[in-house]
């Protein structure tokens, strides 16, 4: 799956005029600012084959512990970029740190505590963690755990996101509403899934768009996305058919995540995707 060179991108999607008057857009950064985040999402790519240094658990563990902390997040309505961060927080120190399953909720909970002081301008408070977990930790140690999750990692915070890439890419997708809800979903599949753990950010965010335009029927990967993204269609592919294949689990149901993109706040997106792969099976086996 080769990227664009960065060297092309810098050349051929330089600059938007309809942001030149807005100082928070930076327009006339956006091509270094791209490429400086191209470049920085590989240095924060946990290892993909880590659960096999893990002796008490296993994938399914961290399934049902990244979709609690999704409900967590909710309910303290955190920006999506502090989700992001902790499933990353997660799984690099899961990488270089044996975990027993007994402290495997403290990781959790220490992460999307780090995360939202990172990302939130108000930050939920420890307190508010603790209650979130019944209790089942002390503020101690969710300190405790916080300075040894930091220090594990060299306290390397800055993570590009999916999202600073959808909000690239969605410039040259006119921000679509409905193409953008749907692709935030897909986008969010990944954090469940411990198969997207070798996908970056930036691959993410561009498939899930890909793909969510393929499902309402537009045409799918125009030059401008290409050039936008960084990927051609081709790249996206491999990624694209394993958020085929996730949808195609009919258990993939029973998640927040799922029950969070069916409300009307979010287009009822979830349930569209669930249609729109029902559907492409249906097809599927009636010309088999």
């Amino acid at each position: 799956m080769k990227r664009r060179k960065h060297e092309e991108l810098v050349s051929e999607f330089e600059h938007d005029d309809m942001d030149s008057g807005d100082p928070l857009m930076a327009s006339e950064y956006s091509a270094q600012i791209f490429q400086y985040l191209m470049e920085l999402e590989h240095s924060t790519m946990p290892d993909p084959n880590y659960m096999a240094t893990q002796k008490e658990l296993a994938w399914k563990m961290r399934g049902v512990l990244i979709d609690w902390l999704a409900e967590v997040h909710y309910k303290f309505k955190l920006l999506p970029e502090t989700m992001f961060l902790a499933v990353n927080l997660i799984d690099r120190f899961l990488s270089v740190r044996a975990v027993s399953l007994v402290k495997l909720q403290l990781v959790g909970i220490t992460a999307l505590f780090v995360a939202a002081k990172y990302e939130e301008v108000m930050a939920p408070s420890v307190q508010n963690f603790i209650f979130m977990a019944d209790g089942g930790f002390s503020d101690k140690e969710i300190l405790q755990a916080e300075r040894y999750m930091l220090s594990a990692l060299g306290f390397k915070m800055s993570y590009p996101n999916p999202m600073h890439f959808l909000r690239r890419i969605s410039k040259a997708d006119n921000y679509d509403i409905h193409s953008r809800t749907v692709a935030k979903y897909l986008m969010e599949i990944p954090l469940l899934d411990f198969n997207f753990i070798e996908c970056p950010p930036s691959m993410i965010s561009a498939a899930s768009l890909c793909l969510a335009r393929r499902m309402m029927g537009h045409e799918c990967w125009e030059e401008k996305l290409e050039l936008s993204s960084g990927y051609t269609e081709n790249d996206l592919l491999p990624c694209m058919e394993r958020m085929v294949h996730y949808l195609q689990q009919s258990r993939r149901s029973n998640t927040f995540i799922f029950r969070k993109y069916a409300t009307k706040r979010y287009l009822k997106a979830s349930i569209f995707c669930r249609e729109w792969v029902m559907n492409l099976m249906r097809q599927h086996n009636h010309r088999s």
